[in-house]
């Protein structure tokens, strides 16, 4: 047998309901609901995607998941009680626009009680805050000081160093304009254009994007360049919204 193997969309839904079927003989009524993620519910599965669920379960605390390969088909199910996703969608930090979209955009295949819709609405009510306080935290704690780290390796390391950390810079920044838009993403294959197209944006952010995702290469001083000037674009637009990032001395609340 050969791998990997091509899959059927529709090979893929019966699995998804086999899937089901275990699960509820599993759990039986503390299975509150099942959902397919990923490129299924979104109607973007390939002849090599696997299958990706979440299963909602009572209890509380209960965070892990299963993953297994049947026919050369890959699964994962992801099972959680309600009060860890609760956490997930309301707890705003740099994963938040990489977790959430799990479970904003999943297709529901036994949900009695509407749970996901019910997250779905969580969510709406969410990004109706205030999100300055966590841009600020974001910036402080990640972006700046990335930002400084990969000029240091523009000066101070190997070409390879900073080609990795250009990538590594930018995935930080992807994170950062998903919180900045209040937006998820649902897909690591079109995550970078889906960044690069976000209403609020930073030109400097996609030079540096297409000189990852693309035959474009920079050379390290223009990398640098690049970052410099993204760096300020940041605090240009933190101006803009009264976030003060920088303290006037030392505190400690």
């Amino acid at each position: 047998m050969n791998y990997p193997r091509k899959k059927t969309r529709e090979e893929r839904l019966e699995l998804a309901q086999e899937i089901l079927v275990k699960l509820q003989s599993r759990y039986s009524e503390e299975l509150l609901a099942v959902a397919i993620s990923g490129s299924i519910s979104r109607g973007e599965d390939r002849d090599f995607s696997d299958v990706d669920m979440v299963a909602i379960v009572q209890g509380e605390k209960i965070a892990y998941d299963y993953n297994a390969i049947v026919n050369g088909l890959k699964y994962t199910i992801d099972i959680f009680s309600q009060d860890i996703v609760l956490s997930k969608i309301t707890s705003i930090n740099i994963r938040w626009p990489l977790l959430v979209g799990k479970f904003v955009s999943a297709l529901p295949i036994y949900d009695d009680g509407h749970l996901f819709f019910s997250f779905k609405a969580i969510f709406d009510e969410v990004v109706t805050r205030n999100f300055d306080p966590y841009v600020k935290q974001l910036f402080v704690e990640q972006i700046y000081e990335e930002c400084n780290k990969f000029i240091n390796t523009t000066y101070y390391g190997t070409t390879e160093q900073v080609n990795y950390n250009a990538y590594h810079l930018f995935t930080k920044m992807v994170s950062f304009l998903g919180l900045i838009n209040k937006t998820f993403y649902t897909s690591a294959i079109s995550l970078p254009e889906k960044a690069m197209s976000l209403p609020i944006n930073f030109s400097s952010f996609q030079v540096l994007g297409k000189s990852i995702t693309t035959t474009t290469q920079q050379e390290v001083g223009e990398l640098r360049i690049i970052v410099q000037n993204m760096l300020n674009e940041v605090i240009d637009y933190l101006k803009s919204r009264n976030i003060e990032f920088e303290e006037q001395g030392v505190f400690l609340t």
